[in-house]
């Protein structure tokens, strides 16, 4: 009969990183807990120190989305019926960070959009309505401003909100301002009336 040597050294290892790995999981699944649980409670707090929307501007979100979803957008009109808690007036975050968007602000990764009133009183119609919630479902993904407008400014043709429709409104002037500040490289095409290299139009044509 042979003898069998273990070699209780690596046997030993073996244990010492087996023992490891079940604590660093731990300790993730702890960790992920503790946020989660964080997280939670943040959400409720920004909930209960805001406003829901009365029926009357249920309805004008309500249409927003649908012209987002008529427009084929579609990805986004479902994240903002599905995922999205809107609120009527800021929270207690909101009202520390003093957020300078005049018509939405939104809470990442809560996926709450806190609309101001210029939302209900100042934008045009649904339609205008709808370009400010295509702007905020950029930031319920994490996107940045400039992702936002840059998202904005080149799908604004396919959701029937260009100079010739709304050129004169308070809500396209000001967000071709910020677009031309946050996303520069958009407006470099000399060839392009304005500069615009999303506009379809030539200069001097």
């Amino acid at each position: 009969m042979k003898n069998v040597t273990v070699n209780t050294k690596d046997e030993g290892a073996k244990t010492v990183g087996s023992r490891r790995v079940l604590a660093w999981v731990a300790a993730s699944v702890s960790c992920f807990a503790v946020t989660a649980v964080i997280l939670g409670v943040v959400h409720i707090s920004l909930l209960r120190t805001s406003k829901d929307l009365d029926a009357g501007q249920a309805k004008q979100v309500e249409r927003a989305i649908r012209v987002l979803e008529y427009r084929g957008f579609t990805l986004e009109s479902a994240l903002l019926r599905n995922f999205v808690n809107f609120r009527a007036s800021d929270h207690w975050l909101n009202a520390l960070v003093q957020p300078g968007n005049a018509f939405a602000a939104t809470n990442f990764p809560f996926g709450i959009i806190t609309l101001h009133p210029d939302f209900f009183e100042v934008a045009a119609d649904d339609t205008e309505r709808a370009m400010i919630l295509l702007h905020e479902s950029r930031h319920v993904i994490g996107g940045s401003e400039k992702d936002a407008f840059a998202h904005v400014w080149k799908n604004r043709h396919k959701l029937g909100w260009t100079i010739l429709t709304h050129g004169t409104t308070q809500a396209y002037m000001g967000t071709e301002f910020m677009t031309r500040e946050e996303v520069p490289e958009l407006f470099t095409c000399t060839e392009n009336l304005w500069g615009d290299c999303t506009e379809q139009l030539r200069a001097g044509k």
